[in-house]
This record gives C-alpha cells, sequence and structure tokens, in this order.
C-alpha cells in the first residue's frame, strides 16, 4: 500500500500528501483509461488493440512503484503486459531493441516521491515516437490517489493522443498474467 510518507527525511509536504512507494490499481471507472488511441498513435494494429482492451477490461491493470530521490523503479502487471523499469533520475537510459533499433528513455522529478515525469523516443509500427508520461500524487480526502497522463506524438504523422488514467492503492494478491503478457515468456 501507497505510503504517508511520516518520518521520511525531506520535505514536509511529503507528510502531508504522501509517496507513491507501494502498489497501485488501476481505476477502470475514472476517466477513460483505455489505450486505444495511444496504441492507435503506435500503429498497432486493430486486433490487438482489441485484445488489449478486453484484457484491460476483465482484469486489474497494477502498477508497484519503488521511488526515492534518485531512482524511480515501476513494475506494470496486467492481462496483457508484465514489464519493468528502473531509472535513475536525470540520467538518459539507451534500450536495445530488436531490429537495431533504440529507445532512449529519462526520468525527471521536481518532487521524488510525489512527481515524475518520464521521457521517452522509442520506434513504432509505423515510425519514431515521443512519449511523455507524468505522474502524479494527489490526495482526494483520505485516498492517494495517482494520476498518470500518458502523451505520445508520432513524430512522422504529427499525430498525437492524451491519455489520463486513474490509480488508487490495491492490496491483495497479485494478477495472474496471460501467457501472452510481455515478459511473461518461459515463467511459471
Amino acid at each position: 500500500m501507497p505510503t504517508i510518507g511520516v518520518g521520511e527525511p525531506d520535505a514536509p509536504m511529503r507528510s502531508m500528501l504522501g509517496t507513491m512507494n507501494g502498489t497501485w490499481r488501476l481505476d477502470k471507472l475514472r476517466g477513460k483509461p483505455s489505450m486505444r488511441g495511444y496504441l492507435e498513435t503506435m500503429g498497432v494494429p486493430e486486433l490487438a488493440i482489441e485484445a488489449h482492451e478486453k484484457g484491460e477490461e476483465d482484469h486489474e491493470t497494477i502498477h508497484t512503484i519503488e521511488f526515492s530521490d534518485t531512482h524511480f523503479k515501476i513494475k506494470k502487471q496486467s492481462r496483457v503486459t508484465d514489464m519493468g523499469l528502473e531509472l535513475k533520475l536525470g540520467e538518459e537510459c539507451l534500450a536495445n531493441l530488436p531490429g537495431d533499433r533504440v529507445k532512449t528513455t529519462i526520468a525527471t522529478s521536481e518532487s521524488p516521491g510525489q512527481q515524475v515525469k518520464i521521457v521517452s523516443r522509442m520506434p513504432t509500427m509505423n515510425g519514431m515516437a515521443n512519449v511523455v508520461d507524468t505522474k502524479m500524487l494527489q490526495r482526494e480526502g483520505n485516498l492517494l490517489v495517482l494520476v498518470q497522463t500518458l502523451t505520445i506524438k508520432n513524430e512522422l504523422s504529427g499525430k498525437e493522443h492524451t491519455t489520463t488514467r486513474y490509480f488508487v492503492p490495491h492490496e491483495g494478491a497479485s494478477i495472474p498474467l496471460a501467457a501472452t503478457a510481455k515478459g511473461s515468456v518461459g515463467k511459471k
């Protein structure tokens, strides 16, 4: 469960707001959590988009976050994905992809533990794309909410899409992964 942040060394604001550290569940009833526009901008085929939507509709999407003053780590799990990302704040990370392609990613934060901005440039099915993934913690009454704003822009077509998704604290067992979830191959 996300922490309240009492006793953390910096920022009195953290004790009032808390931190993102913990496990978060996608709130499917809030906003428009569908990744359709994002996936369309990437050039993902319709059949794959429909499978992704069904997977997110029928099963939970869970993000587990570890966030310090210097590093951001996230594990994303759903029926369609199982992936992790660990970044040192302010340091560009290069990832080699199949076909001699490269993805660049950098994470920055003006308030570690409460806000992160992850900027990526990556090859997609229809050209290079720039992605800005901002996660911000906010308090709504007694509930901490993690708000994700995900903007993708295709460099070639100029097409751009923004998706806003809301995550709430999650307690309970981990979720079952589909055999087709990225990263699940070879796992039992």
